[in-house]
């Protein structure tokens, strides 16, 4: 069962792989990302971030769908990372029961243009392509919010576009 859907420009790392998959409780990180497939280097090092009981899987957006819908996934506490809102809004329109969406870091990573981005909240960056992304997300009816960690405010995306 998948706990959360978060979207992460750095995938896995203090904020994801410590305080969010203890919270949950999740035993399974899947990272669905097309690009990633072609950096083992990249995959090893977001590896070395997982805490001992969890088990970190590294797959493509349409692999990640698969897994996600496989009726063995409904006994396993799954947290999903992605680094961009439209593979989010593709997930969220293919898998059912996702409870909550939530944007922790985006826009800033990689960013070589600021000034073409609007800044909604301390961490997140977002295009004009991407808040249109956004307000799809939020047309799913799934709670999408702005929350890094769970001890900060819960914010709802909608108050921020």
């Amino acid at each position: 069962m998948i706990s959360i859907l978060r979207v992460d420009d750095r995938l896995i790392h203090g904020q994801v792989a410590v305080v969010w998959s203890h919270y949950l409780g999740v035993n399974r990180i899947i990272v669905a990302n097309d690009e990633i497939l072609d950096n083992k280097v990249q995959i090893m090092a977001l590896k070395m971030s997982v805490p001992d009981g969890v088990k970190p899987f590294f797959v493509s957006v349409e692999q990640g769908i698969k897994l996600m819908n496989n009726p063995k996934s409904a006994n396993l506490k799954i947290m999903v990372v992605v680094n961009k809102p439209a593979d989010a809004l593709k997930i969220a329109q293919s898998v059912p029961n996702i409870p909550l969406i939530n944007l922790g870091n985006y826009g800033r990573v990689g960013a070589e243009n600021m000034k073409n981005k609007k800044q909604l909240s301390k961490n997140i960056f977002v295009t004009e392509d991407d808040e249109k992304v956004l307000k799809d997300l939020i047309a799913t009816n799934i709670k999408v919010n702005v929350q890094p960690v769970p001890s900060d405010p819960d914010v709802q995306l909608s108050s921020l576009i």
